[in-house]
Parts: structure tokens; C-alpha cells; sequence
């Protein structure tokens, strides 16, 4: 059996297990080495300067607990990463990685010189003659930072994988053997949460593909309330993003049992606790075997050379194979010969050419000057069309908010107030674009809830802040939001025909309370 390291670089440390996999593609795991603050001095940050020396710290370690070097398989967080689900056209597998690398840069920030590109394809689940891909991205440094430190520890770098594969690839062993329960629907997805001190990752799976993933931050687990609003949010987050797989189960990564109850009484979906050193290290502590999982998944995913993302050997365009190579030196070796006579006949051209290349590097000149020269105008007009670009198209907010208006018996609007919130005088910066005010009356609360809802839960993107309040008396409410600008072709509501509502008894008759607006309740 062939000897492994699997390392994951964890925010407060270093997790490292040695073991093995045979040709027939089983996995185990011999030992297990901790390197956190738990344990006392914990390792500093990795960056290109400290390297070295954490590499030199890692050797010894290893040397002291016993661990022979081995090829290593590195782990990074899901916050280290950059994650693009892609779709394009069809097209040959040997052009497939320029394809989706060209779509990758278009929508990246960062210089393409900075970053090393990745990715997987998906299953298709989309119109015939489309493809898509998950690209998956990583900084150059932090790549050259993680070789600088393997070689100051005498190991060789074979991998380095974002941590939600390496999870998902434990977890396809672990259904595979029985360990995990398979989804009670074939097909659907299931949702694995990965917890520690210092934070955690929410990961959804299906069929051994990433679908979503988001980092979990350490604040989220100062109590059992905030994490449980946390994976809530997930939830949500994952079923508004789209997808058509719903999810069939959760799976907590703990063998304490510490939140899997917790979680199996709040949420809707089944939830399984699930150890990942089942079977393997028994003498490591219940708090940090679940935390393994990333180690068991890159052992599992070298064992079957299934590893989706490897930034140390990324996916690289293949040269297609031609069969008739006879023919391809026969018309290489007559082009050489066309190329020659070329040659003769050209050099008789030559002096017409730099006479040719004389006016051509005077043109050039000239309109690098007038580029100069038009440089001023040309940043004007970048300010006035990002200037106009903060605006909101009141016509499509105004259709938007009266298509999502309740109709029903009783509900009638009192007031629609909008304004434009201007930047800050000092910053210059403006997060929101509008503010909308809408009072209206109801016959309860059900009209004004289901308002809300659909702006802060359905259309978060474009609404913040949104709150509901209740207006004496009880009959009468109030929405407001901040709106943020979005383009016309982002406006895709289509009211569906209704019938108006009587309009006997409208306007309502005035009370000696009208007009006098009660302390609001928010929402």
C-alpha cells in the first residue's frame, strides 16, 4: 500500500494523518497530528515569509511523533477560494479548459497573472449543447507559500484542494460503505456541516459534486441560536440560488453528538451525525474527529484518482492526436520550401516595407498623442455614466410594487412615499440608492406579513433594511426598504390578471383616530 499525508490548514492550525491506500482503492489511517492552539504554541499564519520556518517546525514535528515523510495532499478553507459556476457552449474536451479558464477571467477581479484557475464539470441538468463547469480559484501566493513550506519539510507536494472536496469525496465513501445513510430520494442532494472553535463550512453535495458551499464564520458558534439561524440561512440561501436538487438530509461531522440533536429537532430535513475516523484512530479525542473529515476525503479521493480540483496540476488543454502525421510532414516540409521563395521574393520588398514601418510608427505616435490628449474627456465621461448608473427606474419600481401589493378584501394603500438617498458627503460612497415608504390598511396582519416577506426573504438582493410596522390602530400598516438600483432588464415581474376589489364602502369612512399614528412596532 502506497503512503500518504493528508494536511489541512485550518484557521488556528494544522491538522495532519498519515496513511495508506491500495491499488484496489481502500484507505487507511495510521495516525493523526494536531497542531493547534489547543496544544499550546499554534503555528503562525502561512505566508510566503513564514514558510520556511513553519516547514522546518512541521519536519520536526513529524520526526518526533514518529511520521515518516510522504507525499502530502494539502486542504484549504472554503474562504481561501474562489468559486464560479460557469456555462458555455459544447465544445471538443481538448479546448474545453481555455473555454471555461476565458469565462473564468472575464468575471474575475484580480489579475489572471495572480491566481491559478481550476475546475470541474457538472452534470449537465441544462438545455441540450450546454455544458457547465465549477471553476474554482486560488491566489499564486498562497500556492507558492504552501510549496515553499512542503519543501522546507522534506515532503512532496502532490496536491492542493479546496476542503468542501475533500469532504465531499469522505462522504461518497462513507454512503458507499454504509457508515453514512443514502438520501431517501435516489438523485437528491445532501448538505454536510463541518464544525470547529474557530468556524466551519456548509457544503452541499450531490452524486460526489459541490453544488454550494459557504464559509461558516467563528462568531456563528458562540451559541446554539446563532448557529442554528446560521444553517437556516443556508438553507435558504441554497433553495433561492435555484437549484432543482432539494436537499434529502443533513450531515453533521462530530462524534460527541453535541449539536446533531440540537439540529435534528429545528430543522425540517433529516440530520445524521457522522464520525469520519469510524473504524480508524480510536485514541484521538471526540472533539476533533469530526474535524478530520478533509483528511479521510483527500486520502479517499487520491485512492481513486478522483481528486475535481488539484491547483498543483490544474486541467490543461490536450493536444488531439493527428493520424495522418505523414501527410502533415509532407505539407510542412512543402510549406517550408513556399517559405523560402517567399523569403527571396520578400527581400526585395524589404525596403519598401521600412519605408512602409517609418509612416506607420509616425501614425502611431500621432494617436498616442491624441489618446493623451482625449484622456481628460474620457474620464468625465466615465464619471457622469457612473453617476447616472446610481439612479432607480421609479416607472419598473413603482410597477414592481404595485404587482406585489396584496389585493384582497379590505386592503387599500393610505401612502407611497419615495426618495433618493444621496452619497455620503464625506465618503462618496452610497450602499443604497432609494428608501420607499408604503402605508396601507388591513383587516389584520396576514396582507402586510406576506408583504415583508417577499421583500426581505424572496428579494433581498434589491430590498435592505426592510421593516414592518403596525400603526394605531391595529388596522392600519407600514413597509419601508431600502431600495438598491438594479438595470431595466433585472425587472421580470408579470402581474397576473386579478379582478378588482369592490370598491363600495372605499374610501373608508373617517374615525376620530384617523391621522394619528401610533408608536410602530418593528419588525
Amino acid at each position: 500500500m502506497a503512503r500518504y499525508l493528508a494536511l489541512d490548514l485550518t484557521p488556528d492550525g494544522i491538522l495532519l494523518a498519515a496513511g495508506s491506500v491500495s491499488r484496489l482503492g481502500q484507505v487507511r489511517v495510521d495516525q493523526v497530528l494536531t497542531w493547534t492552539e489547543a496544544e499550546g504554541t499554534p503555528p503562525p499564519p502561512l505566508t510566503l515569509d513564514t514558510a520556511t520556518a513553519l516547514g522546518e517546525q512541521l519536519r520536526q514535528r513529524l520526526k518526533d511523533a514518529g511520521i515518516a515523510p510522504a507525499p502530502v495532499l494539502v486542504a484549504v478553507g472554503r474562504g481561501r477560494v474562489i468559486l464560479k459556476e460557469l456555462r458555455y457552449p459544447a465544445v471538443p474536451p481538448t479546448d474545453e479548459p481555455n473555454v471555461v479558464k476565458y469565462q473564468a477571467i472575464r468575471e474575475l477581479s484580480e489579475s489572471p497573472d495572480d491566481v491559478v484557475i481550476d475546475y470541474t464539470p457538472l452534470s449537465n441538468g441544462v438545455p441540450e449543447g450546454e455544458r457547465r463547469s465549477m471553476a474554482v480559484i486560488l491566489r499564486k501566493d498562497l500556492l507558492s507559500a504552501i510549496q515553499k513550506m512542503c519543501s522546507a519539510a522534506g515532503l512532496k507536494l502532490l496536491a492542493v484542494t479546496p476542503r468542501p472536496y475533500a469532504v465531499a469525496a469522505e462522504l461518497g465513501r462513507a454512503q458507499a460503505n454504509g457508515l453514512a445513510p443514502q438520501p431517501e430520494t435516489p438523485g437528491a442532494a445532501v448538505a454536510t456541516l463541518l464544525l470547529s472553535p474557530v468556524g466551519g463550512e456548509f457544503t452541499v453535495v450531490r452524486n460526489g459534486e459541490v453544488q454550494f458551499t459557504r464559509d461558516l464564520p467563528a462568531p456563528v458558534f458562540a451559541s446554539e441560536s446563532t448557529l442554528l439561524a446560521e444553517v437556516r440561512r443556508n438553507l435558504t440561501l441554497y433553495t433561492s440560488v435555484g437549484s432543482q436538487y432539494p436537499l434529502g438530509a443533513l450531515h453533521v461531522y462530530e462524534a460527541d453528538g453535541r449539536y446533531a440533536p440540537r439540529l435534528r429537532a429545528a430543522l425540517p430535513l433529516p440530520v445524521h451525525a457522522h464520525d469520519p475516523l469510524q473504524g480508524f484512530v480510536l485514541e484521538l479525542h471526540q472533539s476533533l474527529r469530526g474535524r478530520c473529515a478533509a483528511l479521510v476525503g483527500l486520502l479517499v479521493a487520491q485512492a481513486s484518482r478522483s481528486l475535481a480540483i488539484n491547483f498543483v496540476q490544474p486541467r490543461q488543454p490536450q493536444s488531439s492526436r493527428d493520424p495522418y502525421k505523414v501527410r502533415l510532414v509532407a505539407v510542412a516540409s512543402l510549406a517550408a520550401l513556399l517559405l523560402f521563395l517567399g523569403g527571396v521574393f520578400g527581400y526585395w520588398k524589404v525596403h519598401d516595407a521600412e519605408r512602409e514601418i517609418v509612416q506607420l510608427q509616425r501614425r502611431k505616435q500621432d494617436l498616442e498623442n491624441e489618446v493623451k490628449l482625449l484622456e481628460p474627456d474620457a474620464k468625465r465621461l466615465d464619471a457622469v455614466r457612473k453617476w447616472q448608473a446610481r439612479g432607480v427606474n421609479w416607472l419598473d419600481e413603482l410597477y414592481d410594487w404595485s404587482d406585489r401589493f396584496p389585493h384582497g378584501k379590505g386592503v387599500h394603500a393610505t401612502q407611497f412615499l419615495a426618495s433618493a438617498i444621496p452619497p455620503d458627503s464625506k465618503t462618496g460612497k452610497q450602499p443604497h440608492q432609494a428608501k420607499v415608504e408604503l402605508k396601507f390598511k388591513a383587516p389584520d396582519n396576514q396582507a402586510a406579513t406576506h408583504l415583508y416577506s417577499e421583500l426581505h426573504y424572496g428579494e433581498a438582493k434589491y430590498y435592505a433594511g426592510v421593516r414592518q410596522t403596525t400603526i394605531a390602530p391595529n388596522s392600519d400598516y407600514a413597509i419601508s426598504a431600502n431600495v438598491n438600483a438594479r438595470p431595466p432588464q433585472e425587472y421580470t415581474r408579470a402581474p397576473e390578471k386579478f379582478t378588482p376589489p369592490d370598491r363600495r364602502g372605499y374610501p373608508p369612512s373617517p374615525s376620530t383616530k384617523d391621522g394619528k399614528e401610533g408608536k410602530g412596532k418593528n419588525r
